[in-house]
C-alpha cells in the first residue's frame, strides 16, 4: 500500500516530461527531408511502348511508369503513345493530328477508334506496318489484352493501303527482331527466280530444310512442264493479312508467254514464315484462275 503514492507521482512524472518533448522543424530543402511520393499506392503502373528505331525499321520497346489518375491503361497507353518517345533513339510514328476518339475492351480484344487524320494515302508501306504494329504491340502487353481492332470514325476500314484492317491483329515479334521486310519484295524475288528458271532459288524460298537431289529433280521437271515459256509477269494490289513470325499477303499475278498467252491470277495468298533468320515461303494459294 505504501508504494502507491510513488507509483502515481512516476506516472505524473512520466506524463509531463512528454508534454515537454522538443519537436525538430523540418526544412524542403533539408538533406533528411522525407521524400513525398506524388502518385498515391495503386495510381502508379508500369506500361510497355514499341517505336521504331530512327535507323531501322523495327520496333523497340520503351518503358514508362506512370500516373492512372483514374483512366484506364488502356487509354493512358494511347495517349502516351501519342505523346511520342523520350528516348533519342527511337522516333514518333503515328501521325501529327492523331486522335483517339474512344477505346473499349470486349473480352480480350481492345476496340480503338481514331478520327480520320490516321489514314494518310501517301503513306509509305514500311510506315504504315510500324504505325499499326506500334499501337497493337503497346495494347497487347497488357495483360490479358490478345488482339487489338483498330477503327477510323468508329467503322472497321478494310485497308490502310496496303496492310488489312478489318480483322483484329495480334502482337508482332518479327518486327522486333528483324527490319521490315516488304512481303512483295519476297514474292518479287520468288518470281524473278521463276522468269529466270532458277529453280535450285525457288526451292530454297520455300523449304527450310536441305533437299536432296532427287527432290531438286523433281521440282524442276514439275515448273519446266508447267510453266515453260513464262517471259515476264506483274504482281499488283498486294493486301497484307499478318505481319509477324507468320506473314500472310494477297496479291493479284499476271503470268506473259512468249506464245503471247496471259495468265491472270485473281487472288493468290502467300504465307511466310520466319525461321533461322529468315523468311520461307510454307504456302501459295491460288484462289481464282482467270485464263
Amino acid at each position: 500500500m505504501g508504494n502507491k503514492p510513488k507509483l502515481f507521482l512516476i506516472l505524473i512524472l512520466v506524463v509531463f516530461l512528454a508534454g515537454c518533448q522538443s519537436y525538430t522543424i523540418l526544412n524542403e530543402n533539408d538533406m533528411d527531408y522525407p521524400s513525398i511520393n506524388p502518385m498515391p499506392d495503386g495510381d502508379e503502373a508500369e506500361i510497355r511502348l514499341f517505336y521504331p528505331h530512327k535507323e531501322e525499321n523495327v520496333l523497340l520497346e520503351e518503358v514508362r511508369i506512370v500516373n492512372l489518375e483514374n483512366k484506364r491503361l488502356e487509354d493512358v497507353v494511347i495517349d502516351e503513345l501519342l505523346k511520342g518517345t523520350r528516348q533519342a533513339g527511337l522516333r514518333k510514328i503515328v501521325p501529327n493530328g492523331v486522335k483517339l476518339l474512344s477505346i473499349y475492351t470486349q473480352g480480350s480484344i481492345v476496340y480503338v477508334n481514331f478520327n480520320k487524320a490516321f489514314i494518310k494515302e501517301k503513306t509509305e508501306e514500311v510506315d504504315e506496318v510500324l504505325i499499326i504494329y506500334s499501337i497493337v504491340n503497346s495494347l497487347t502487353s497488357i495483360e490479358d489484352i490478345d488482339k487489338v481492332q483498330i477503327l477510323i470514325e468508329g467503322e472497321k476500314r478494310e485497308n490502310f493501303n496496303k496492310h488489312k484492317l478489318n480483322e483484329p491483329l495480334g502482337f508482332s515479334h518479327v518486327l522486333l527482331e528483324l527490319p521490315y521486310n516488304s512481303p512483295e519484295s519476297i514474292a518479287k524475288e520468288y518470281y524473278d527466280a521463276f522468269l529466270t528458271r532458277d529453280y535450285r532459288k525457288m526451292l530454297a524460298m520455300e523449304s527450310a530444310r536441305d533437299v536432296n537431289e532427287t527432290g531438286y529433280n523433281v521440282y524442276t521437271s514439275y515448273y519446266e512442264t508447267k510453266e515453260l515459256g513464262l517471259v515476264h509477269y506483274e504482281i499488283n494490289n498486294v493486301e497484307i493479312i499478318k505481319y509477324d513470325s507468320e506473314i500472310i499477303f494477297l496479291y493479284e499475278l499476271n503470268l506473259y508467254y512468249s506464245d503471247g498467252r496471259i495468265n491472270k491470277n485473281n487472288w493468290i495468298e502467300m504465307n511466310l514464315k520466319y525461321e533461322d533468320n529468315k523468311f520461307f515461303i510454307t504456302k501459295i494459294k491460288n484462289y481464282e484462275e482467270n485464263k
